[in-house]
């Protein structure tokens, strides 16, 4: 029985460890995602912080309007346990084809990723920028997990004409979604932490 426990320990150690030291190389905090051989040449990637604006990836804070709709959303039958998503009603959307070509991209790199709170990863692309922020905590994720969300963000706004965005209220909370290149990013930071 003792043989047969220390090889079950030894199976899940061993599991651990290939999983820690696997192909895919980590990305840690202030650093953006790889891009992928294949990629759009007009594919880039890019870091920033929520809470600095810089010129042509600012970050905008809702208005009190804003804030009363997202907390309406709250009351309604969220897409899953305790996410929401919010889809702007005004501004020229990106185009789904671009945002479409992020998704795909994003999930072909195949890359683990520690994002630093309050720090968003840019995914370019044309028109279409998506994002991916971690909004109160360090984050570890990886890129198939972003291209999920961003998957749900171009299914539930970008598909129906509008820029989008979904937030993960449960710990680790994280926004993502997509805005039309050079838009501003919305920041859920302050409503979630």
């Amino acid at each position: 029985m003792r043989v047969l426990s220390s090889l079950v320990v030894f199976v899940g150690l061993s599991t651990a460890t290939s999983i820690l030291t696997a192909d895919r190389p980590f990305k840690v905090d202030e650093t953006a995602a790889s891009i992928p051989e294949g990629a759009p040449a007009d594919y880039q990637t890019d870091i920033i912080n929520l809470t600095k604006s810089e010129s042509s990836k600012a970050v905008v804070h809702l208005s009190k309007g804003q804030s009363q709709r997202r907390n309406a959303l709250r009351t309604r039958d969220p897409i899953t346990a305790q996410d929401f998503f919010e889809c702007a009603t005004s501004g020229n959307p990106p185009a789904a084809s671009d945002c479409n070509a992020v998704i795909s991209t994003v999930r072909s790199t195949d890359q683990a990723l520690v994002i630093a709170p309050g720090a968003c990863l840019l995914f370019q692309f044309n028109t279409c920028w998506g994002f991916f922020c971690s909004l109160c905590d360090r984050l570890g994720t990886d890129t198939d997990f972003i291209g999920s969300q961003l998957d749900s963000a171009q299914t539930l706004c970008v598909s129906g004409g509008s820029a989008g965005t979904i937030v993960g209220e449960d710990a680790p909370q994280w926004e993502a979604g997509f805005i039309r290149a050079n838009g501003q990013l919305p920041n859920y930071q302050a409503d979630v932490c």
